[in-house]
């Protein structure tokens, strides 16, 4: 009898054990919602496509802050673009993308301005770097920090006062802000994207850089949606 209880024991010692070392080695990663490439081979990695086309709308309430004592002016914009994705390398998560954007702003102006509005057309060139990190097996979802420099454009900047239009890019003539608009300016922008199969969300924030032109700085917070193919 001794030895049978004996036995019993030595079987449940054994089988407690062999379930402890299971939970231990099980791996959690899935259920914490994390992927890393070295877990699995490359070959039973699931097929997945970096898509390397973007179209995308975007809105910024944007501020112009202009030298000297001339009081800042709020924006409203909107804007479509196109932007192509390149991969520096295949097995890094690493993307460079360039493109064209097309933009409209508008502000009603206040009474530090006599209540005139503007209306601008403007093109940028916007290059961004970012790094994609893929919180699922199947890479259909990633967030994507990004940080680039833009170049912009000014097509049209018009003000309407008392039924009047002034082109705020001609020298000779004047304006409520007070100073000549340039035709061009250099910025930067960083922000993150979040990606979902073919579709993609972002915020970001961005500003011109500094220089001794008396053209206004503007600075813009702004939201995009996308469509990748």
């Amino acid at each position: 009898m001794k030895t049978t209880q004996f036995i019993l024991c030595l079987i449940a010692t054994a089988c407690m054990s062999l379930t402890a070392r299971a939970q231990y080695d099980t791996d959690y990663s899935d259920d914490l919602g994390l992927y890393y490439d070295e877990d699995e081979p490359e070959d039973t990695l699931p097929s997945h496509r970096e898509y390397k086309n973007m179209l995308y709308a975007q809105y910024s309430p944007s501020r112009y802050l202009f030298r000297g004592a001339t009081p800042k002016l709020k924006f409203q914009e909107v804007a479509v673009g196109y932007a192509r994705l390149v991969q520096v390398q295949e097995k890094t998560p690493l993307f460079v993308d360039a493109g064209i954007q097309m933009k409209y702003s508008h502000s009603e102006g206040d009474a530090a301005h006599q209540h005139a509005s503007y209306d601008l057309l403007m093109f940028r060139i916007p290059v961004n770097v970012s790094y994609k990190w893929y919180p699922s097996r199947t890479r259909d979802i990633a967030l994507a920090p990004f940080v680039g420099v833009n170049v912009r454009a000014v097509a049209m900047a018009r003000e309407k006062l008392a039924g009047v239009t002034t082109n705020l890019m001609d020298e000779d003539k004047a304006n409520t802000t007070g100073v000549q608009w340039e035709w061009a300016q250099v910025g930067w922008q960083a922000g993150l994207r979040f990606w979902l199969n073919r579709f993609t969300v972002g915020v970001s924030y961005g500003r011109d850089f500094h220089d001794k032109s008396k053209s206004p700085k503007v600075y813009e917070c702004s939201a995009t949606v996308g469509y990748c193919f």
